[in-house]
């Protein structure tokens, strides 16, 4: 019992989950109703003897037993990072045969002894995760520049709403007049700066270039985007290094399967 709690269950479980069936999502939201119910029934109870509130019982049992489910998904992939570093097949593993030499990791695609730690497809993946957060993290950075020359704040009022169109995603933009020196100014932004979806006839502040007044964005959108900036790159640097040590295992373990390292 221990073993299907602990090892085989959790390797079962990948293994049926990444055959793609559709039984993995439906067994698993029965396990998560089945452990949220038998909670809140065991916390009903408990709430009945100890003489405490039963709905606030029921609500704490309901969530011990959603919290379970989750602590047993994230034991799930400890499993199977453990069978990968082992070079042993989920389904090796569920089977509990005995399987060594070329028998072992019979799931194709897994990991057999021997061969290196990290794949080559993890270091793609970390590439590709560097590269779109770090441009998302330098083009948000080049929104929120300053402006060359001195700029001034001034209030807008959003005087038309842009629904996207079905291809676009987002929340659409808006069009906002603002006036300087007695002179009316309209530019597009987005509709969604960062604080929350602008609504027709919302007053919001804009920022604008004082040589040039027609020339303006969206305070709320640069504050928006320097707050972006700083969490793309950031994490678009994490993924930098794990794509860096993730390539230098992957190095490490063609060299030493190859036998140039004395492998």
């Amino acid at each position: 019992m221990l073993s299907w709690a602990f090892v085989r269950g959790p390797a079962a479980a990948y293994e049926l989950a990444d055959s793609g069936s559709s039984l993995f999502g439906i067994g698993g939201v029965l396990v998560l109703v089945v452990l949220a119910a038998l909670g809140s029934g065991i916390g009903a109870l408990v709430g009945l003897i100890a003489h405490r509130p039963v709905g606030d019982a029921v609500f704490v049992g309901g969530m011990i037993g959603i919290g379970i489910f989750m602590a047993w998904l994230v034991l799930m992939v400890v499993v199977v990072a453990v069978l990968w570093v082992r070079g042993l097949s989920p389904a090796d593993a569920a089977s509990g045969e005995k399987l060594a030499g070329r028998h072992a990791a019979r799931g194709y695609g897994w990991r057999r002894p021997g061969e290196p730690l990290v794949p080559g497809s993890l270091v793609l993946f970390f590439a590709l995760m560097t590269l779109a957060f770090g441009s998302l993290g330098l083009h948000a950075r080049q929104v929120s520049r300053p402006w060359d020359g001195p700029t001034a704040t001034t209030s807008g009022t959003v005087v038309s709403v842009h629904e996207p169109a079905w291809f676009e995603k987002g929340s659409g933009s808006v069009d906002i007049r603002y006036t300087v020196a007695g002179v009316e100014h309209v530019i597009e932004t987005g509709r969604d700066p960062g604080e929350h979806v602008l609504a027709l006839g919302e007053v919001v502040p804009v920022e604008y270039d004082v040589a040039e007044p027609a020339k303006a964005r969206s305070t709320w959108a640069v504050e928006s985007a320097r707050s972006d900036a700083t969490f793309w790159l950031w994490l678009g640097g994490g993924c930098g290094v794990l794509g860096l040590l993730s390539g230098a295992g992957w190095l490490g373990g063609r060299l030493r399967s190859s036998g140039r390292r004395g492998g």
